[in-house]
């Protein structure tokens, strides 16, 4: 048997002895008499409640940030889809308007590109539209992307 089998099996064996020896250790005193018990207390939280939206909503606890996490939204779901831009050109600047599928919620369409470090100033308007500034930079056809957190999708445009 190769010696870096043997030593792989050494290491296997002194952990399995290692969680053998912890495993057995008892709960009771030094004299073994009594078993000692652990008292704990569990507070159950409030079942949520869902608003219309269907947005679930925790009473506040001691955990931190349990407030924020009631609040939060998904963002995951379907994959952005660039359907149309208008105009689908034009100089640094201009407004283009982007319409599609998916670009989620509000704060969950990350970003809008011309390009590589082409990063645009936009608006997330809805769930289909989203408006956009045409960045300061290179000239020429350029992919504009949307970006979420479900993936992206781009479409040429050309900046003059």
């Amino acid at each position: 048997m190769p010696a870096h089998v043997r030593s792989l099996y050494r290491a296997v064996a002194a952990a399995g002895i290692v969680t053998l020896l912890c495993a057995s250790a008892m709960p009771f005193d030094v004299y073994g008499a009594e078993e000692k018990k652990k008292e704990t207390t569990v507070k159950k939280a409030a079942p949520p409640r869902a608003d219309r939206s269907g947005t679930a909503h925790v009473s506040s606890t001691k955990a931190s940030g349990a407030g924020t996490v009631a609040k939060a939204q998904a963002c995951f779901g379907n994959t952005p889809k660039i359907e149309t831009v208008k105009p689908d050109e034009g100089k640094a600047g201009d407004t283009v308007t982007i319409t599609g599928a998916s670009f989620g919620a509000a704060g969950c369409l990350t970003a809008v590109s011309f390009g590589p470090g082409g990063e645009a100033k936009f608006s997330h308007t809805s769930d289909t539209t989203v408006t956009a500034t045409v960045p300061e930079g290179h000239k020429g056809i350029r992919l504009l992307t949307v970006t979420t957190a479900s993936g992206e999708d781009t479409k040429p445009f050309l900046v003059k």
